[in-house]
């Protein structure tokens, strides 16, 4: 346990950038009524989903600390602590257990586009994954905040759109997480 919580950030954001993906998964697969699932097991993976996510955000800021400024790091462990305080608030109080928090989703989305955009066109990220995630954070704003801001849902029509938008968050965010500490880790080895 001690060598999973102490090995380097690479190492441990590229494993949780697969957890990630893996939790959202069977979110979706939940969320489509794929299968037949329990409320707490669902409360677990939402909150495993809230811990991968966590690291990806915090370990951002080491992948590119060298493109921003050193307050990035604060920003990130901030909202790595928004995002687990709200998974916690999400999970645990019921009137936002079927329709989430909004508000973090909202903040998550905002920083998350902010960043995307601050590095985008860097190398840092292959354009593919920068464009994912792009429409993805972009489609999540939208959707979060009508209701956060408007108290507005949006109609059926268009909710297929989010989530489209979702799974461009997965590919986009999560395997292009996962692939740019493979890029960084392999060039740092062979310096």
């Amino acid at each position: 346990m001690k060598k999973f919580f102490t090995q380097p950030i690479g190492s441990l954001v590229r494993q949780n950038a697969l957890g990630f993906i893996a939790c959202n998964i069977y979110l979706i697969g939940t969320g489509f009524e794929l299968f037949e699932s329990v409320d707490g097991v669902n409360r677990i993976f939402n909150f495993a989903w809230a811990f991968t996510l966590t690291s990806i955000v915090i370990g951002s800021y080491y992948l590119i600390e060298g493109q921003v400024p050193n307050y990035w790091k604060m920003a990130t462990v901030i909202l790595g602590a928004v995002l687990i305080l709200g998974t916690l608030i999400e999970i645990s109080v019921p009137e936002f257990r079927e329709t989430g928090f909004s508000g973090m989703y909202f903040i998550w989305a905002f920083n998350s586009l902010t960043y995307i955009l601050t590095i985008r066109g860097t190398g840092v990220f292959r354009p593919v994954y920068e464009y994912l995630s792009i429409f993805a954070f972009t489609g999540i704003l939208v959707g979060s905040g009508a209701g956060l801001f408007f108290d507005y849902t949006p109609p059926e029509s268009i909710q297929p759109l989010f989530g489209i938008a979702w799974i461009s968050m997965i590919i986009g965010f999560g395997y292009g997480s996962y692939v740019a500490w493979g890029d960084k880790l392999a060039s740092s080895t062979n310096e």
